[in-house]
């Protein structure tokens, strides 16, 4: 029940400040920014290749996703969904970045810009793990 007010928190966060700078307030420390950037960067490289441990390191247990299509899953049919994809090498850019005390709230788009993917982390242990995810058709 906490990710799913968590969530809807976040998602509340991020549409008031859809079009805004980062604020003061939730504006990443370089080092946050840093660490999110190179979680990002990791993600997507564990994606790449097919890399379940590191996927499983980076997804904390309570990790949803939710498809553009609408539907949400949990964890390990996240993680058996990418594992069973062919995904090409990718980049995304940071559209948005806020923390929150332990919580970042994170947009990146894809290279492309048809794709927005929008997530949460939270910091546990000094350590951050991706807990939700949003993936986003980006109409021309």
């Amino acid at each position: 029940m906490k990710l799913v007010k968590l969530i809807m928190i976040a998602a509340l966060l991020v549409g008031s400040n859809a079009d805004a700078e980062e604020s003061a307030e939730s504006a990443p420390t370089p080092a946050d920014r840093a660490e999110l950037t190179a979680l990002v960067e990791a993600w997507i490289d564990a994606e790449v290749v097919d890399d379940r441990a590191a996927l499983e390191r980076i997804l904390d247990e309570g990790f949803v996703s939710t498809f553009a299509s609408g539907k949400t899953v949990d964890r390990t049919t996240y993680i058996d969904f990418i594992i069973s994809m062919d995904i090409a090498p990718f980049t995304v850019t940071n559209e948005l970045m806020a923390v929150h005390g332990n919580t970042a709230v994170v947009i990146d788009v894809s290279e492309d810009g048809k794709t927005k993917f929008t997530w949460i982390a939270r910091r546990l242990n000094d350590e951050w793990k991706v807990i939700a995810q949003t993936f986003s058709n980006v109409r021309a």
